[in-house]
């Protein structure tokens, strides 16, 4: 197999006939469409010949009767013609039938020139649009109908006395006639081009995909061998968009689209079904061979794209779905699509084939998508706020905003099943913003209202998906309308979101310019060393809970607990104790020298509304006992 980087003339030639092929019988109108069109030109074109034969100056001519006997045959034709197309037809019968027509037509009008002799009829104008209507059909009914349409009114100018009048009319109306005839098709051929290929990649689209796998499920269930959708969808191409810009996705699209094309055989069909998905039709004498399928997939992008300059490497994941003889091309493409959410789910690079047993789950994420994709609209998203209190004294010092989704179709659904699922499909920046704007909003509101002092912070998780060059400019906008300064917004990043530097990086170091609060959320669980703290432009460590919960029972966690909080306070940081649940975990975490810690021992979320009321019982939870006060501060009390 070659190369799929490398680009062949021949091969790009090969491609381009294979679509031609896949999408020559998709036609822009519908054989019912075309046969109530050509019908109704019959009708109008007759109506039109009978008005002007009985004009007052026409009607005693000596053509008058032939010409009105025409009329009402053409009438005839042309609603045989709608009341064909309204019924249940074949395409063989309705394309004839419209050939019929078309050459009817033809003789009708001859006849009639010859009748009446007159050059400038509008039996003769009706001519032009009718014959042209052969060029919506094939290149072969074009150039057929104008050739007889050139010998009937040859024909008819023969009768004429005057034969160098006969002789103009026969060129001026041929002439039009082909004119008239090229722009139809011209335009018949854009407008297929349009609704039956992708303006980007040049691919067949979501309509060719669903009248070929209907045609190749019919074929396959009577004579045996499988058939097979495989969707694809290229894992972080949001990333390139993001940091490279749309053009330079675009030309990724290209290039894979080719690629597939080279890849793949010239029996499957490849479809553009949007954004940065691509279904494989897949139809095979024998049974689908699954692992042949997914490795000539992947080695689309097995090799790096050269992108203006630039080497990127992609993976795809796919879902492929196997057509079981029940089969529909929306049913197969559909479970192709919960089996390709499920291989997501799994991690990049992957293929997951559609399992009924387990398709559940896939369907599940396909409603997560959707739902999420309107819950802002619908306002089924909330903000709730956990209460961050100093360990020292029990101060309330700032909140933690926390997403929520209530769905009206599934109901309470968790960050750990939705999360993970607006990363995947691209909703997680739409979603990031909207917590920034709604935590952003409220502190203002709170700060207006007196409700917390001037030092009294918010804290929103930020994915490593929205550590794009686009995400400071955002964060300064929305400070700057609702008035709040920059040292009160608070962002929780993991640290998987930034150990691998580069861009994200950089969007931290502008973040830290700004002076926004950085956190290091779930400290412990991710990748980095202690003493890469010190690389990093951050002024708070969260310890995450799993450390938190055996820092009274476990001597290996109270000592990495400890470690943590001398190490941050050596570099200049605060520690933040998360999941503080039990007494014993909070006197612990004060005798460690952790200043500051969340749980529901002090508060649960709670939504905006509530918080002054939640922060009184967070403090009055959190205060030292009197046992766990100094000697001087007991001798005051």
């Amino acid at each position: 197999m070659r190369r799929p980087g490398t680009a062949r003339a021949g091969s790009t030639r090969e491609g381009a006939a294979r679509r031609h092929r896949h999408a020559s019988s998709e036609l822009v109108f519908t054989p019912e469409e075309l046969a109530r069109v050509i019908g109704l030109q019959c009708l109008v074109g007759g109506a039109l010949a009978l008005v002007w034969a009985l004009l007052p100056w026409n009607a005693d001519a000596a053509w008058s009767p032939p010409v009105v006997g025409l009329a009402a045959v053409a009438g005839v034709i042309g609603l045989g013609m709608v009341v064909l197309g309204a019924v249940t037809t074949s395409a063989r019968v309705l394309a004839r039938a419209v050939h019929s027509c078309i050459l009817s037509v033809q003789v009708l009008v001859a006849v009639g020139y010859a009748v009446t002799g007159e050059t400038g009829s509008p039996i003769l104008l009706f001519l032009l649009w009718t014959t042209a209507y052969a060029g919506i059909l094939s290149r072969r009914a074009r150039w057929g109908h104008v050739v007889s349409t050139a010998l009937l009114i040859s024909a008819a100018s023969t009768t004429h006395a005057v034969a160098v009048d006969a002789a103009e009319v026969v060129v001026f109306l041929m002439s039009t006639i082909v004119v008239v005839t090229l722009v139809v098709s011209r335009s018949a051929e854009r407008l297929h081009e349009a609704a039956t290929h992708d303006a980007l990649t040049g691919l067949p689209n979501r309509r060719v995909f669903y009248r070929r796998a209907g045609a190749l499920l019919a074929g396959r269930r009577g004579s045996g061998g499988g058939v097979a959708v495989a969707l694809l969808d290229l894992d972080r191409f949001k990333h390139v968009n993001d940091s490279y810009g749309h053009g330079a996705g675009d030309a990724l699209l290209v290039e894979l689209a080719r690629r597939l094309e080279e890849t793949l055989s010239a029996d499957d069909l490849v479809v553009r079904l949007g954004g940065d998905e691509f279904a494989v039709l897949h139809g095979s004498s024998a049974a689908v061979d699954v692992d042949d399928l997914w490795a000539r997939l992947s080695s689309a992008w097995a090799e790096p794209f050269e992108l203006e300059g630039r080497r990127l490497y992609v993976d795809g994941s796919a879902g492929i779905a196997i057509a079981a003889p029940t089969d529909t091309p929306a049913t197969l493409l559909r479970d192709a699509d919960a089996a390709m959410y499920e291989a997501k789910a799994q991690g990049t690079g992957r293929r997951r084939v559609f399992d009924r047993s387990t398709s559940a789950q896939g369907h599940r994420l396909l409603r997560l998508e959707t739902g999420l994709r309107e819950a802002v609209a619908r306002e089924e998203l909330t903000l709730v706020y956990q209460p961050v209190l100093d360990l020292a004294d029990g101060r309330a010092t700032g909140v933690e905003g926390l997403l929520r989704w209530t769905s009206a179709e599934l109901g309470i659904v968790g960050p750990d099943e939705f999360i993970p699922v607006a990363e995947r499909c691209g909703m997680i920046g739409h979603l990031g913003l909207w917590v920034l704007g709604r935590a952003v909003a409220d502190l203002a509101s709170w700060r207006s209202e007196g409700l917390v002092d001037e030092d009294f912070s918010v804290a929103v998780n930020v994915s490593a998906y929205q550590l794009t060059p686009e995400l400071p400019r955002q964060v300064a906008g929305l400070l700057e309308v609702h008035g709040v300064p920059t040292r009160n917004l608070a962002l929780e990043v993991t640290e998987s979101a930034i150990v691998a530097g580069g861009e994200p990086r950089a969007v931290l170091d502008a973040l830290h310019a700004m002076g926004v609060t950085l956190l290091l959320d779930d400290f412990g669980t991710g990748h980095s060393s202690l003493t890469r703290l010190r690389e990093l432009p951050l002024d708070v460590v969260k310890i995450d809970r799993s450390f938190v919960s055996g820092v009274s029972t476990a001597p290996e966690d109270r000592a990495l607990v400890l470690g943590v909080v001398q190490l941050a306070h050596a570099l200049g940081m605060r520690v933040i104790a998360e999941g503080i649940e039990h007494r014993e975990q909070l006197e612990h975490l004060r005798e460690a020298g952790c200043g500051a810690g969340q749980g529901y021992l002090l508060a649960r979320p709670v939504p905006g509304a509530d918080l002054v009321e939640a922060l009184a019982r967070a403090s009055a939870a959190c205060a030292p006992s009197p046992k766990e006060q100094p000697e001087a501060a007991r001798v005051r009390t």
